[in-house]
């Protein structure tokens, strides 16, 4: 993995992605939702988006989530639908979501009704009083209602339950909104209600976690003791091992080999192997779970992008090394199931950063959250106003963000 790494700049087109989880919450999928920036920002699939659409998959993660037996959905128009544009993804993981709009049966029934033949699944969206034709219910595996949009109305709810393919419950925003989706017999069910802690009655930390926080402790004081940094990770033959590995890719190119832990502290320097330990430590917290992993994940890239911008924009002052702390444990407490204002207490962060992680009012970080969130959700009107009143161009958002989930995603893919 090297230091940093950088997504084309040049493609005015923007993915990101979002995951699905079944009743249990795995992970069941991703949907891949895209923008164009071009005189303010407006949401494109694919067929709009030329030649860029798929290769954006690349370092949106796609093909590793697909290794991983993952299903990828994709919203198409019937254009789109009609020319083939689906064929692009694999039919042993593609999801063909048909977007909403007027949809002929004599024009796409045989499309579906092919791609179906073909191995792929798809979805459609209920759309609240507007009653599904016929000739869709017939052809979905997959029947999706936004609940960001309304509450599903009784008499129209009533007969999509009787569907024998998956309820999806898309904008699920809160932990409650999930359980309520459960027993409304959704399947199925994507939003933002994940990065919420799941609260584990009586949560104790384990040994292992201890250790990273007492690690995390010693590299945030003050005054670091570097002489005790050292030696903590000597005592740990994982992280010892994944240092020294790291140290030794091709990606420093060293003339000799790194044998020790003060060797690679002096060879690397303090702010560097504080950045990737930072990171390595909080990947260890989550565990071989795949939630925690995701949060993991999306940890770093909103640690990443939230230092990047500090360096290509002069907001408010901010320091770039707080920032990225601050992003890194943004979800710690989704991750450890622990109440955010128990996790602050067991990390060595000053009040202004205790208070932006506990999201409190009138903090003066809390518009780089929004962004975060708004991206990462795919949000783009509210995103478009916000990065206006922030005077933020929204290229510089697009192109941060994509170098930052380049990061994230090279540094599960390396082991780091």
């Amino acid at each position: 993995m090297t230091e940093e790494t950088t997504a084309p700049e040049e493609q005015s087109v923007f993915f990101t992605r979002q995951p699905i989880f079944d009743a249990r919450r795995s992970i069941w999928g991703y949907e891949l939702l895209g923008c164009e920036i071009k005189d303010g920002i407006h949401p494109v699939f694919p067929g709009q988006g030329g030649g860029t659409v798929w290769s954006a998959g690349t370092y949106v993660g796609l093909q590793e989530a697909m290794e991983r037996g993952k299903k990828i959905m994709v919203g198409f128009d019937k254009a789109g639908i009609l020319a083939g544009l689906p064929y692009a993804l694999p039919p042993s993981s593609g999801v063909v979501r048909v977007l909403p709009g007027p949809t002929p049966a004599s024009e796409l029934d045989g499309a579906l009704r092919k791609l179906r033949s073909d191995g792929y699944r798809i979805a459609v969206e209920i759309l609240p009083r507007s009653p599904l034709p016929v000739h869709l219910m017939a052809q979905a595996d997959i029947l999706a209602w936004d609940l960001g949009r309304s509450t599903p109305e009784s008499a129209l709810f009533h007969g999509i339950k009787e569907h024998k393919g998956n309820l999806l419950a898309r904008g699920v925003k809160t932990g409650e909104q999930f359980q309520a989706a459960r027993h409304m017999d959704f399947t199925l069910f994507q939003g933002s209600f994940f990065k919420e802690s799941e609260r584990v009655p009586n949560r104790r930390l384990g040994s292992n976690e201890v250790t990273r926080l007492n690690l995390f402790r010693l590299m945030e004081g003050v005054d670091p003791d570097f002489k005790a940094l050292a030696a903590a990770v000597r005592s740990d033959v994982s992280l010892s091992f994944r240092l020294l590995s790291y140290l030794n890719s091709a990606s420093f190119g060293f003339r000799q080999n790194i044998q020790s832990i003060d060797q690679a502290v002096l060879l690397l320097g303090w702010q560097k192997l504080k950045s990737w330990l930072r990171a390595v430590l909080l990947v260890d917290m989550a565990g071989k779970d795949e939630v925690p992993r995701e949060l993991a994940a999306l940890s770093l890239l909103r640690g990443k992008f939230l230092e990047v911008l500090a360096t290509r924009v002069d907001y408010w002052g901010f320091n770039p090394g707080t920032l990225f702390l601050m992003g890194l444990f943004s979800l710690l407490d989704a991750i450890l199931g622990m109440p955010m204002e128990k996790v602050v207490e067991l990390l060595p962060l000053d009040a202004r950063l205790k208070a932006a992680l506990q999201r409190e009012p009138n903090n003066e970080y809390r518009p780089l959250f929004e962004l975060l969130e708004h991206l990462e959700d795919a949000d783009w009107p509210a995103l478009e106003v916000l990065a206006k009143n922030l005077c933020v161009d929204l290229q510089l958002l697009k192109n941060v963000f994509a170098q930052a989930r380049e990061w994230s995603l090279g540094f599960f893919a390396q082991g780091a």
